[in-house]
């Protein structure tokens, strides 16, 4: 990065003086914490003199590749000597955005829009610069300029026009193609209804108008009126009107209208000549006038749909981060306590305590990534998929085999059917990616003895149904609901059972994708049934989803000696609350209280009243910050220091959660020292506060 920092000059003379080492710091973490690509270059040189890291990720380059480059480099060849005279033209004191094409170390041409400004670096004049991708904007700005281009086009063609009118009856716009449509010029056109009338239509023909455009007002609903208009040179054009009322769901605000008008001269005159071509002739006004409505109503589906995919893939991003922190943070954790040398933490038993946890947090975090390449691979639509006729005795024996090491392990008896020769045509690998899915989670989340019945009937339109059945504690209607939400394990982190929440929305997708259905029956305290529809000869094959159990909580709570300061975890989920055990393990003055869900750390709260507080966030039965709030509110636990571990690592997060009340916010992973030394501040304010009292 250099050896400078970045600064803002109120003129262009140097400072009397630089920085000190505390401002150099924090311009230094402004630069680098920066969302936005950020580089300054020497206007003499035009070689690079500083550059952010999310410039380097964004164009492709690594720091030292950027310092031996010039602002040339990044651009296209034809743009240089446009660049050299800006620079050489360009004001000491301007402030400059613009739009240019740069160029990545792939070759990509990008659209960027340039805002820069003169400042001194390290005794040069140099340009601080922020390029913003403005590349899909652009794209799309263009594409809207060719619509609407090609919508004038038509129109035109069409002899097709549009208005929009105000309240009052002034024409707020119109397309170019309605002075062609009224026979005069752009600047002699009417500019209200009223004029329009007098103006424009035809003598006979303003008693009409008028009666059907109060109707319109007084209805304030759509209204068509046929009319002719009289031209300057004498001819007569006949038109056809809708007045249609503009919904903008303000209630109570003034009505405005939009009316499209289409010349049907052509109509009339044939209507004239062959009354027999009359209703054909209507009918083709309908449908134009429906294709417009329909256009309309697209764009407004559209819209809607893509906002609400703008609002899943924030939701989404937010779930994963969550995801993958969560199993990291056992494995960075646990991995720091193996390389610890004090005390016990050496023994065998302990490190291989130790690495089972973080080989288990790594096939977790594995599984997860696999399953989120291949919802993307879906989504993209780059998973291969053949169908074929896929004989379902075969693919359930393979299943059974599978299954039998699980099913013995957790002492669940499974039932096959045997015999039979139904085809469904699948995808063969993706069909038993499916059962083994249905399978694993009914063994997964049944009871001890209990059982997974698996049967396959053919209940006629040529479609096979699977079922699988079995006898774990069932879910409730609200779980039913929620089951095919990513990352939604419906409160089962707590019992121990490993699973990533997005196993059944890839087993829904790929059903999907086969062309299949899937659902499931569930009655609480009895057990699920999942089941799958798949085609026979020549249909696609369907998928199932997994079952979850009501959350458990637990609380591992001895009685502190008076030496002791109590100290309450809540978290959920059982690898992160084993890591805090650990580290606080080191400490002799604290005793360790846990709860796994919101809730019940509430109640150990009230009832133990500890020193601090270490709070998950998403958790079961309450969140962390519900649980905080319920905390605060109380005056016997208001006092009490609560610091936050979180998987969510957003900066909004962190400042949402310090303001909230929060005394400090960790983040997923963190590490021992980092928790160590906020729980050694919270134990002094803590105990502060008590001596007070």
């Amino acid at each position: 990065m250099g050896d400078g920092t970045p600064g803002v000059p109120t003129d262009n003379s140097p400072p009397a003086e630089g920085p000190s080492p505390d401002d150099a710091r924090r311009y230094r973490l402004l630069f680098e914490a920066n969302p936005l690509p950020m580089w300054i270059y020497d206007l003499e040189t035009l070689r690079f003199l500083d550059v952010n890291e999310v410039a380097c990720r964004k164009y492709g380059y690594t720091r030292d590749e950027f310092f031996s480059l010039t602002i040339r480099d990044i651009r296209p060849a034809e743009d240089i000597p446009h660049v050299e005279e800006s620079v050489r033209t360009m004001p000491a004191n301007s402030f400059e955005s613009g739009l240019w094409r740069h160029r990545l170390k792939d070759g990509t041409l990008i659209d960027v829009r340039i805002t820069s400004h003169e400042m001194p670096y390290l005794s040069r004049r140099a340009r601080f610069v922020c390029p913003i991708d403005v590349t899909q904007q652009v794209r799309a700005e263009t594409a809207l300029r060719e619509r609407e281009a090609g919508l004038s086009r038509a129109q035109s063609m069409a002899r097709l026009a549009h208005v929009v009118t105000g309240p009052d009856g002034v024409f707020e716009s119109w397309s170019p193609t309605l002075p062609e449509l009224a026979g005069v010029a752009p600047g002699q056109l009417p500019r209200s209804t009223r004029e329009w009338m007098r103006r424009v239509v035809h003598p006979q023909d303003r008693p009409l108008f008028r009666a059907r455009s109060l109707e319109a007002a007084a209805r304030e609903a759509r209204v068509d009126v046929e009319y002719r208009i009289a031209l300057p040179d004498g001819g007569v054009v006949h038109v056809s009107q809708v007045i249609e009322p503009i919904q903008d769901g303000r209630r109570g605000a003034p009505t405005r209208w939009f009316s499209t008008l289409l010349d049907v001269t052509e109509r009339k005159q044939v209507e004239a000549r062959m009354m027999r071509v009359n209703d054909e002739l209507e009918h083709r006004v309908r449908e134009r006038t429906a294709q417009l409505e329909v256009s309309n109503q697209d764009l407004a589906r559209a819209k809607a749909a893509a906002e609400r995919a703008n609002r899943a893939k924030s939701d989404f991003l937010s779930n994963m981060s969550h995801e993958l922190r969560t199993p990291l943070n056992a494995i960075i954790g646990f991995g720091q306590l193996l390389a610890a040398s004090e005390g016990d933490l050496r023994s065998p038993q302990r490190q291989a305590a130790f690495v089972g946890h973080i080989v288990g947090a790594g096939e977790h975090l594995l599984s997860l990534i696999n399953e989120i390449l291949d919802l993307a691979s879906i989504e993209a639509g780059k998973l291969a998929i053949t169908l074929a006729p896929c004989p379902l005795h075969d693919v359930l024996a393979e299943c059974e085999s599978m299954m039998e090491p699980l099913a013995f392990q957790r002492r669940v008896r499974m039932a096959f059917p045997h015999g039979g020769r139904l085809h469904a045509v699948a995808d063969p690998t993706r069909l038993k990616q499916v059962l083994l899915n249905l399978l694993s989670n009914a063994i997964k989340y049944n009871r001890e003895q209990g059982t997974v019945a698996v049967e396959c009937t053919q209940p006629g339109a040529g479609r096979i149904h699977v079922s699988v059945e079995n006898t774990g504690a069932g879910m409730r209607p609200e779980q039913v609901d929620a089951l095919f939400q990513p990352f939604n394990r419906l409160g089962r982190e707590a019992d121990g059972v490993e699973g990533t929440g997005l196993g059944l929305v890839l087993t829904k997708r790929l059903v999907e994708l086969m062309g299949g259905k899937i659902g499931v029956r569930s009655t609480p305290g009895v057990g699920s049934v999942f089941w799958v529809d798949l085609a026979d000869a020549g249909a696609h094959a369907a998928t199932g989803g997994a079952l979850a159990r009501p959350p458990q909580v637990t609380a591992d709570a001895r009685p502190a000696s008076p030496a002791m300061a109590t100290v309450l975890c809540v978290e959920d989920n059982p690898a992160s609350l084993r890591l805090v055990q650990e580290v606080l393990a080191m400490r002799s003055d604290v005793q360790l209280l846990s709860a796994s869900n919101g809730r019940l750390g509430v109640e150990l709260a009230r009832t133990h009243l500890p020193a601090v507080i270490l709070m998950d966030n998403n958790m079961p039965e309450l969140s962390g910050r519900e649980a905080h709030a319920i905390l605060r509110n109380d005056p016997r636990t208001s006092k009490i220091p609560v610091i936050a571990l979180s998987s969510n690592a957003l900066p909004s997060a962190v400042e949402t959660g310090l303001a909230a009340g929060f005394f400090r916010y960790l983040t997923k992973p963190f590490s021992a020292d980092a928790l160590l030394a906020a729980l050694n501040e919270a134990l002094e304010v803590s105990a502060g506060a008590a001596a007070r009292r």
